[in-house]
């Protein structure tokens, strides 16, 4: 340690023991004391033995233990022993400990042991003085003790001489008798007000540190005040804030009607007694205002209250007259002042808990508040917080703004480790249940979101709720420090991107829906109206050449041109207007097997195999009713056609397209509406073909509108496919696996009722 932290404020007791490395005042001024400096603490213990041996040499005295007197492993139990050994003496010595920061732990063994006061450095004035006025009390009262017993065994010499003499001496003997009694009883009152005095100071102190509600005890306490020390009256005065007004907290048999101007006169009183006493705080007898208070002179006795130098407020006490009040104030100056400080400091830390709690409620509104869902994960991967919006997204449901000061522990198993009664084992944990999933992290995300490089992960993902839905989430993830030394717990943050999603397709939507009415537009003003013209002129040279001229057959191409042309423009405005699908219960299975007859001479004409399957049965698998559905058969049959002969036209010779259709209940389908991942029951139809696949960049755009791969076509048909899927609720969805092209197609089903998400969940359940 540095002497420096240990430096002494003056002023130095006098007679004071100095035990530690190096004296830390100047020699001079300890000398200057009477004072003695030990560098180890078996010579000062010897040296306070030679004193026992010589009663009469030992004075009052306090001793002042370095920390580092006792250092190293065994410190702890040494300065234990040391004051054991030193109480055992007896003599009026108080040993104060200089430390640097104990804990508590440590503090409160040498309390046990013997200890007077323990003292933090660097030692500050107010604290330092402090520590003297409770030093001098205490040594006052054990001075006080030490008579009461010399003058008991006193007078009980004195009876034991009497009783030897009364034979003698018979009417003196009975007078000592009765003087020894007088003085015995004295002696017995005197010690029966310094315990009832003790008693008081242990009710109030346990009362005031373990109080959830002041009101309810400052009442009984000042009531208890008021008698003990004979006041008729009593008030507690503190300031709403720092700097701020003083107001009544509490009174008994108190009434005022003007306490404003009481209290004007009240600090102005105080304030002017301080200044002209030598040390502070202490107690102040104070005239109250004649008009309000009757007058009589000074009938208060006023105990400011402080700590840290701060006026906290002031604790009075009204008496009768101003004799009554001299009186108190003599005889109760030492119980006063205990009174005095332990209530200073009662308030203050009630404050300052106040203000924690404060922080603590200001801090619970602001994470409940927050749209993002904010998790706390301990290192076992069990939730320690969760905030509003993170339990709205794992139950699916609202939950309510939390107005408790304890506001950790909303929801996990957590929660477990402070309530023996919480049943956490129904509640969803975002890692323990697996509810969260991250794009492109596989394998425990909870160990490898904690050992990233710098402790954090930022990247996109989804939170499957308890309702079957997944939302997708932009999650953000940090370490903090735990309760526990050498603990780190995991934050994870996350942002539901339903919004951001829905209005994300909405624009796209907008966009291409733009685009296609413009050049809807353009194209049927541009192009039909030249193609009619071309074509009734096609239509009069045809009537103008003879049968058999050779030239009517380049007529009959313009023709079949203008027609196919046409055609496209008929698809293009099929493909722009509102669609909606006329639903009808159709057999999916006979769809599927008309399909493949109309696209098979096509099939055999390239040399290209189908094969059809249902549900892993092949061809044999349908049975009547089994695979009927609510469907709008003719644009579902189209959205077939068109993918298996995409299939057919992309296939190299002697391969194979397949055509599966299979039921399932874990269909996950984005709603388009909510923009969350909802589980359904419904169909999967895959066309898979061994074609070459998609080019770089193309997967991304072969269901927009007029894009094709092919040398001919109008590129409208997956984009046609897509908007009779989406407007069935479904969604069609094109992957490279291994060797195959594969087109899947996601149908949800639809219930008689038409409460798609309502059934499904409650088939899942």
């Amino acid at each position: 340690m540095e002497e420096a932290l240990f430096s002494l404020p003056n002023p130095l007791p006098q007679g004071a023991i100095l035990v530690g490395p190096q004296p830390w005042p100047d020699h001079a001024l300890l000398a200057s004391r009477e004072g003695r400096h030990f560098l180890l603490p078996q010579e000062a213990m010897d040296w306070i033995r030679d004193l026992h041996s010589s009663p009469e040499n030992s004075t009052s005295r306090l001793i002042f233990l370095h920390q580092d007197a006792f250092a190293g492993e065994e410190g702890q139990n040494q300065l234990c022993h040391w004051l054991e050994d030193l109480a055992a003496l007896h003599l009026p010595f108080l040993p104060i400990l200089l430390h640097a920061d104990l804990s508590a732990e440590h503090l409160v063994c040498f309390f046990r042991s013997g200890l007077f006061d323990a003292l933090a450095v660097p030692l500050r004035r107010s604290s330092w003085i402090n520590m003297l006025i409770r030093a001098e009390k205490s040594l006052e009262v054990r001075h006080q003790s030490r008579l009461i017993l010399e003058n008991t065994g006193e007078t009980r010499e004195k009876l034991l001489f009497l009783k030897r003499q009364i034979d003698d001496r018979n009417v003196r003997a009975t007078s000592e008798l009765l003087h020894s009694q007088e003085s015995l009883q004295a002696a017995h009152t005197q010690l029966a007000s310094a315990m009832e005095e003790l008693s008081l100071l242990y009710q109030f102190g346990r009362k005031l540190s373990t109080a959830r509600n002041w009101d309810l005890v400052l009442r009984e306490l000042l009531s208890s005040l008021g008698d003990f020390v004979g006041s008729g009256g009593a008030a507690l005065i503190l300031r709403s804030a720092q700097g701020g007004s003083y107001s009544p907290r509490q009174t008994w048999q108190w009434d005022e009607s003007s306490w404003d101007k009481v209290l004007v006169d009240l600090q102005d009183q105080v304030n002017d007694a301080m200044t002209e006493s030598m040390m502070s705080p202490g107690v102040f007898n104070i005239a109250p205002d004649s008009a309000s208070l009757g007058g009589g002179g000074p009938r208060i006795i006023a105990l400011p209250l402080e700590h840290q130098e701060i006026r906290l407020g002031f604790l009075l006490l009204l008496f009768a007259t101003p004799a009554e009040r001299d009186q108190a104030s003599q005889r109760f100056l030492p119980f006063l002042q205990t009174i005095q400080v332990m209530m200073a400091e009662e308030i203050a830390n009630a404050q300052m808990l106040d203000r924690i709690r404060y922080i603590g409620k200001f801090n619970a509104r602001v994470l409940e508040t927050v749209k993002s869902s904010i998790w706390v994960i301990d290192e076992e991967g069990r939730t320690i917080y969760c905030n509003r919006s993170g339990q709205e997204i794992l139950t699916g449901q609202t939950g309510a703004s939390s107005t408790n000061e304890d506001f950790l522990f909303q929801i996990g198993r957590g929660r477990l480790d402070q309530n023996e009664d919480f049943n956490g084992d129904d509640l969803p944990e975002l890692f323990l249940d697996a509810r969260l999933q991250l794009n492109d992290v596989d394998g425990l995300l909870l160990p490898i979101l904690r050992n990233t490089s710098d402790g954090t992960f930022h990247g996109e993902g989804t939170v499957r709720s308890s309702d079957g839905s997944r939302i997708p989430v932009l999650t953000q993830t940090s370490l903090m420090a735990g309760r526990s030394r050498g603990v780190q717990w995991l934050v994870v943050v996350c942002e539901d991107l339903r919004d951001s999603r829905k209005l994300e397709v909405e624009r796209l939507r907008a966009d291409r829906l733009e685009g296609l009415v413009e050049m809807s537009a353009t194209l049927a003003h541009e192009i039909r109206n030249p193609l009619m013209g071309l074509s009734a002129q096609a239509e009069l040279l045809a009537d103008q050449l003879p049968k058999e001229d050779r030239r009517s057959r380049y007529i009959e191409v313009i023709t079949g041109e203008v027609d196919r042309i046409n055609e496209t423009i008929t698809r293009m405005l099929n493909f722009v207007r509102p669609y909606e699908p006329s639903r009808k219960i159709v057999s999916l299975a006979r769809l599927a097997l008309d399909s493949v007859d109309l696209v098979r001479p096509r099939a055999e004409e390239v040399d290209v195999g189908l094969v059809l399957d249902f549900d892993g049965a092949g061809t044999s698998g349908p049975q009547p009713g089994v695979w009927d559905f609510d469907i709008d058969g003719g644009q579902i049959k189209q959205v077939l056609l068109n993918l298996l002969i995409n299939a057919i036209d992309a296939s190299p010779p002697k391969t194979v397209v397949s055509l599966s259709v299979r039921r399932t209940n874990e269909l996950y389908l984005v709603d388009s509406i909510s923009g969350v991942q909802r589980n359904h029951p419904g169909l999967m139809i895959s066309v898979s073909d061994f074609g070459p696949g998609f080019k770089d960049g193309a997967l991304k755009k072969i269901f927009r509108p007029f894009y094709t791969t092919k040398s001919s076509g109008t590129g409208l048909g997956l984009s046609i496919c897509q908007k009779i899927v989406t407007a069935h609720g479904g969604e069609i969805r094109a992957q490279r696996l291994q060797s195959q092209t594969v087109f899947q197609v996601l149908l949800p089903q639809v219930f008689p009722d038409g409460d798609l998400i309502a059934k499904a969940n409650k088939e899942q359940a």
